[in-house]
C-alpha cells in the first residue's frame, strides 16, 4: 500500500516530517513513498535507515493512528531489520482525538504532530516495533514487588522506551544489585567471605553462595541468576555486524528485560526464604 495521491495537506504533513527528521538524523538518506522490503507490501510516506541496522518510517495521516500501521504491525516484525514507525498528523487531530493517540502510543507506535506553520512536535518516541514492551504488561510483570523496587525498574523501563539496549543494562544492574547485597548479607552472617562479596564481581558472589550450605534450597535462583548475568551484562556494548544480527539483538532485547524482572522476583524471594533480606 503507498502513499500516493496525497492532498495538499498531506504533501504539507510529508514535507514537514521530512525536514524533521533530516534535522534530527543529520540529513541521512530519505525516501518518500518508495518499498522497505519485498516482504512487506507497504509504501509509506518516509523512511530512512539510521544506520545499516535501525530503520525510521514515517506515514502522514489525517488521523493520529492510520489504519495501515494495524494492517502492518505483524508484518514489520518479521522483517530481518529493526523498524521505528512514525505517525505524521495534523496538531488539531491530535489535540481532538486523545484516545486514538493514548492506543497508538500503547502500541508502541511514534507520534509527530504538525502545527499550521509547519513546527513539527515529537508528542511520542518510540523504538523499534520488536523492541515494544507496553505499559500494561510492565506493570503486570512488576506487581507483588515492594515499592522501592518497583520505583527503580520504572526508572530501567523509562530508559529503555528510549534505548532498550541502555534499559537492559539498567535492569542488569539492578540484578547485580540484589546479588551484592544477597552477598553482604551472606558474608554478615559469615556464610560466605566478605571478599566474595564485592561491587563488580557478580559471578564471583554467585559462585561462593553456590558453595555455601545455607543456600542449598536456593541454587535454582542462583543459577538462573548467574546465566543471566552471563547473557545480558554487555548487552549495551555489543554492536551488531549486519541487519540480521541487529534484528536478534533488538528483539532480544525485549525478552531480557522481562526475564530481568523474573529473575528479580525469584532471587529476591529465594533470598528471603534463606534468611536474608532480599532487597536491594
Amino acid at each position: 500500500m503507498a502513499s500516493v495521491g496525497l492532498s495538499s495537506g498531506a504533501e504539507f504533513l510529508r514535507e514537514a516530517a521530512r525536514k524533521f527528521f533530516a534535522n534530527a538524523y543529520q540529513n541521512p538518506t530519505i525516501h518518500v513513498a518508495s518499498e522497505i522490503d519485498p516482504k512487506l507490501s507497504w509504501k509509506p510516506s518516509l523512511h530512512f535507515k539510521i544506520n545499516e541496522h535501525l530503520m525510521v518510517i514515517a506515514e502522514v495521516s489525517e488521523t493520529p493512528y492510520p489504519m495501515i500501521f494495524g494492517l502492518r504491525r505483524s508484518d514489520v516484525l518479521q522483517v530481518e531489520i529493526p523498524i521505528s514507525i512514525y505517525c505524521v498528523c495534523p496538531e488539531e487531530a491530535y489535540l481532538a482525538d486523545q484516545a486514538s493517540a493514548k492506543r497508538l502510543m500503547a502500541h508502541g507506535f511514534g507520534l509527530l504532530t504538525v502545527g499550521a506553520d509547519g513546527t513539527v512536535q515529537k508528542r511520542s518516541n518510540c523504538i523499534p516495533l520488536v523492541q515494544q514492551i507496553s505499559d500494561l504488561e510492565f506493570k503486570a510483570e512488576i506487581s507483588g514487588l515492594p515499592a522501592k523496587c518497583r520505583q527503580r525498574i520504572a526508572e530501567a523501563f523509562e530508559r529503555y522506551t528510549h534505548n532498550a539496549p541502555s534499559g537492559v543494562s539498567d535492569i542488569t544492574e539492578i540484578v547485580e544489585g540484589f546479588i551484592l547485597k544477597a552477598g553482604k548479607d551472606a558474608a554478615k552472617k559469615g556464610w560466605i567471605k566478605a571478599a566474595e562479596a564485592k561491587p563488580g564481581a557478580p559471578a564471583a558472589t554467585l559462585a561462593a553462595m553456590a558453595q555455601a550450605p545455607q543456600f542449598g534450597a536456593a541454587m535454582a535462583a542462583i543459577g538462573g541468576a548467574q546465566s543471566y548475568i552471563s547473557l545480558y551484562r554487555n548487552t549495551a556494548h555489543h554492536f551488531p555486524k549486519n541487519k540480521k544480527q541487529a534484528h536478534r539483538k533488538y528483539r532480544d532485547c525485549r525478552h531480557a528485560f522481562l526475564d530481568g524482572i523474573k529473575k528479580i522476583q525469584h532471587f529476591r524471594e529465594a533470598m528471603k526464604n534463606a534468611g536474608l533480606s532480599g532487597t536491594l
